[in-house]
């Protein structure tokens, strides 16, 4: 059973510890792993045709993709092209058994399901602090023609937001509905920035234009991996936990005692968030 792990080389080093944590956490003995290296290009035609070439001097069982939408793009086109299977977001596979695992139903649940015509084309679940992996592998450069497709008449690109910080964090300020509103979310952010966090949002606090759309965590957005995050007025849906979840200490703050956000923290505050976050900037303050 041969895996290739398709690597772009500008991220090569953060996608092989996706990598590594998706191979830990799945059930792969006796595999044989190869690196197959991709350049940066605009276009994901030329990558393709790059793909299924080396396939086809190569073929392996497993072609793993990395997180995000273009990964699961890949994964989803290649499959297709080679008549395999393709599963995006997925966090383990039991070679053995044939299946795979991925959040489902906003991340409520956790589905197994069944894989069958290979190759099986997988994009990886985002692993936000992944440890570092160096596996001893043979690496492949896949030679990419950089040219435009036919059938693409015009192609213009969107200057993207400066990146918020937040996927990188160590100290993270989670807000949700509970703020409340924009002069609310004022202050959060004053805080946050008096406390060295960052701020994060949940989507009913992002929706409601409370703050900026770089700011989303959840399965939709980014996912955190902070030494300590504050959830404040945050309900503790599933989808938003999935953004916070691999933190390493948790504090909740929510006025109903009944709240799911509880669950998942280390400590749990019953209050209003603006007066419990004041206190604690007066507390740093003191220290200070």
């Amino acid at each position: 059973m041969k895996i290739a792990l398709i690597l772009p080389e500008s991220r090569k080093a953060a996608v092989l510890n996706e990598f590594g944590n998706f191979i830990s956490c799945s059930e792969t003995e006796k595999v044989q792993l190869e690196g197959w290296l991709l350049p940066e290009t605009e276009y994901s035609e030329p990558l393709l045709d790059a793909l299924c070439a080396h396939y086809a001097q190569s073929p392996a069982n497993v072609l793993l993709f990395p997180s995000g939408w273009q990964g699961a793009e890949l994964a989803t086109r290649l499959a297709c092209r080679l008549k395999g299977e393709a599963w995006s977001a997925v966090s383990g596979v039991n070679i053995t058994q044939k299946t795979v695992r991925k959040n489902a139903c906003g991340g409520a649940l956790v589905a197994t399901l069944r894989l069958q015509n290979k190759p099986w084309c997988l994009s990886v679940a985002s692993s936000p602090g992944a440890g570092n992996w160096q596996p001893e592998i043979e690496y492949s450069q896949i030679p990419v023609a950089e040219q435009k497709p036919a059938w693409l008449v015009e192609c213009a690109s969107i200057a993207e937001e400066s990146a918020s910080g937040l996927a990188e964090a160590r100290l993270v300020l989670a807000v949700g509905r509970g703020v409340g509103s924009q002069q609310a979310m004022e202050q959060v952010e004053a805080c946050a920035s008096a406390l060295g966090m960052e701020t994060g949002a949940s989507r009913e606090a992002v929706m409601h234009a409370w703050c900026s759309m770089d700011k989303l965590l959840g399965m939709s957005g980014t996912q955190v991996a902070a030494d300590v995050c504050i959830a404040a007025g945050v309900s503790g849906a599933p989808a938003f936990i999935s953004g916070i979840a691999h933190s390493r200490f948790i504090v909740a703050i929510n006025s109903d005692p009944q709240a799911a956000i509880f669950r998942h923290a280390d400590v749990g505050i019953v209050d209003d968030l603006l007066p419990v976050l004041a206190e604690l900037q007066n507390c740093v303050r003191e220290d200070i």
